[in-house]
Order: C-alpha cells, then structure tokens, then sequence
C-alpha cells in the first residue's frame, strides 16, 4: 500500500512538472502569456488530472532570420496537481510542443535538459524557468505565431527506480502565446577584386568576385576612380566567366593607349555590378647611368689620360675637363659619342690641382648638362 501511494504520488508529481527546455534554467523572459486548461493522463494511475496553468513564451531574437537558429524563453505557472507525499531528487526532462501560424505552418517540439528538484506534500508545483533552442523554417515569411498545444514530461525517481512520462494535452483557453517577426532575405552582394592592382596599358589583371549571377554573362566597362564615365572600349578583351556558385573569374585586358592614372574596373553580370580599382601606369624604362672610366687614376702632371664613356646620348659632342671640386682647372679635351653612346678619347693632364675628369654632353647652345664624373691622383 504505501509503495501504491508513492506511485500515486509520483504520477501526480509527473502530472505537475510540465517544462520544455533544450539548455540550463534560464531567468525569466519578457513573454507572450496564455492560462489554458491542461489534461493530464497519468498512465500509473490510468486517470487524468485537469485545471488551468499559466504559459509564458518568448523568443529571441525577435526579428529573426529564416532558417535560424532561436531560443525558446518559457516560464510555467503552477500546476492543478499535487503529490500527497513529498518526493526528493526528483529528475525531470520537460519538452513543449508549438503550433506555427501566420508565415509558417507545422509543429516544433523543444526538449529540455534534465533538472533535479523537490515536491513538497500537497503544495502548487512550479516548474523553474528554462530556456530552448528551434529553428525557424527556412520558408517562413512575415509574421509566425507560436501556439503551445502539448507539454510532455519524462519523471525518474532514483529512489523507486520509476520512470513516469506524462502527456499533458490543451484542451480549451489556449491560443497564440508569441510572435516572431522573419526578416527579408536581403540579396547577396557581389564583390569584385582585381589582382594586381597596377597594370600598364594593354596589359591584363585578373578579377575575382563572389555572390554573382550563376552562369550569366558578365561584362566588363573602364572607368573613371570614381566609378563614373564608364567605357566598355576601356577593356580591349576579357575571359570572364560566372560559375554555378556564383563566382566570378578571369581576366581583363586594358586597352593600348590608356593614360596613366587611377581608374576603377566595373562588371556588370544581369542585375547585379561591382567595381574594382586599378591604376594605370606605363611601365618605367631605366635610363642608363652615364659613365666614364680612365686609364689611369694616379699620374705624375703632363701626362697624357686615356678616357673612355658609355651611355651617354647617341651622336653627341662630350667635353673632357680637368676639374679640382667644381673648378675647371684649363686641362680640356673633347669626344664624340657614337651611335651607341660611346665615346674614346685621351686628355692630358698638367695641373696637380686637378683631382677629377668630367665628360659632360654639349648641347647646340653650347650648354654644359649629363655629366659623368672620375677621381684622379695628380702630384710629382
């Protein structure tokens, strides 16, 4: 008889913990709140235990996405039963199953992790706050109600090895306890990147890009480094192509003639354009240093210097000077360069205070410019 009345007294307790919950008891949230009537069936006892208890439900964010991930926020009042005996340690898994309205149809059920707590004898049973994970339906749209239609509890006594689950049924006084707001899917983005960033006219760079128009042509158009005056003529020739994932790839050939400077690269692909930055830049073409080499770099005065020079201008007269710093110092001779820039020529020396030779080009003014300098010893 007495294991009989714990057994009552468990399937009453099973009767009043109703709770849904996928993580660890949560603080109560700001909730939607319904006080439906509940049906209880307590299958130990083969009877049924009926009354009203307060649901609170939210959930969080609210706007959410579609397809996302949310937590279930849910707060329970007391419950119409009692255990006549109190119950220690008791281990419940609670789980709420949710009617989806408005921009979603179907249930979700949530299933709590696994509490322990106490039953007093013969007082209101509360369940703790709990908070739980759903996903909202990848095709919801607009507004979706959530309305509670079934609370199931799983109940296991250590101490009597007993395992009670109760189904506990809303018969009347339900309805929508929250609203979740699904957010617009906003259209992806498409990117664009150029790679490298400086091409030199007529030369290529390769573009990338993803979230772009599957398998859609994409065109190309040069622009100013604002993204403005665009001109499909910029582009001389391009290999782009969009795959099934919508990523862009390939390259565009920068048309001969482009002046230096910052452009920006733009493509256009259905509905959808991206712009890149590249500069413009013709390619440098070092110009040879002008150099003279002598014979000799350590002489006694008048003695005769053989000088020769390269890269100077091509069919140009070269002046050979003796200079002490800056200061010509009277000692002169003179070149002429050749087609190839290259000259040969001697100068002789007279002065100690000499202690360098210059070749400097002339121009028709008779200007002295493009200087190629040499150290030179000169004493007795």
């Amino acid at each position: 008889m007495t294991s009989l009345v714990r057994r009552l007294a468990a399937g009453l307790g099973a009767g009043a913990i109703m709770a849904t919950g996928l993580m660890a008891i949560a603080p109560a949230a700001s909730a939607g709140t319904i006080t439906p009537t509940v049906d209880c069936f307590v299958e130990a006892l083969n009877k049924h235990f009926t009354g009203p208890q307060q649901i609170d439900l939210s959930v969080t964010p609210n706007p959410a996405d579609p397809g996302a991930s949310v937590t279930a926020n849910v707060k329970l009042g007391a419950s119409p039963a009692t255990s006549p005996v109190p119950l220690t340690g008791v281990q419940v898994t609670p789980s709420i199953t949710l009617q989806l309205g408005g921009g979603a149809s179907g249930t979700v059920t949530v299933t709590g992790a696994t509490t322990t707590m106490d039953v007093a004898q013969n007082a209101p049973i509360t369940p703790p706050p709990y908070a739980g994970q759903l996903t909202i339906p990848a095709t919801a749209a607009g507004d979706v109600t959530f309305t509670p239609v079934k609370l199931v509890t799983t109940v296991f006594i250590p101490s009597y090895n007993l395992t009670q689950v109760t189904p506990c049924d809303i018969t009347s006084g339900g309805g929508v306890a929250e609203t979740v707001t699904v957010k617009t899917p906003q259209p992806e983005v498409p990117t664009l990147s150029a790679d490298p960033g400086t091409v030199e006219p007529g030369g290529s760079t390769a573009l990338a890009g993803v979230n772009w128009a599957p398998n859609t042509p994409a065109t190309p158009e040069l622009c100013d480094a604002a993204g403005a005056n665009c001109n499909p003529a910029g582009i001389s020739a391009n290999t782009l192509a969009v795959a099934a994932d919508g990523k862009l790839g390939g390259s565009v050939t920068v048309a001969a003639g482009t002046a230096d400077g910052s452009y920006t690269v733009k493509v256009t692909n259905g509905a959808k354009s991206a712009t890149a930055p590249i500069t413009v830049k013709k390619k440098e073409i070092p110009v040879p240093q002008r150099k003279i080499t002598l014979s000799k770099t350590s002489i006694r005065p008048w003695s005769f210097v053989k000088v020769t020079g390269e890269n100077f201008t091509p069919n140009t007269l070269v002046a050979i000077i003796g200079v002490n710093g800056t200061t010509p110092v009277a000692n002169f001779s003179a070149a002429w360069a050749g087609s190839d820039g290259k000259f040969c020529t001697y100068i002789l020396v007279t002065s100690t205070k000499v202690n360098s030779i210059t070749a400097a080009e002339i121009d028709t003014s008779f200007k002295f410019d493009k200087v190629a300098i040499a150290p030179i010893t000169v004493k007795w």
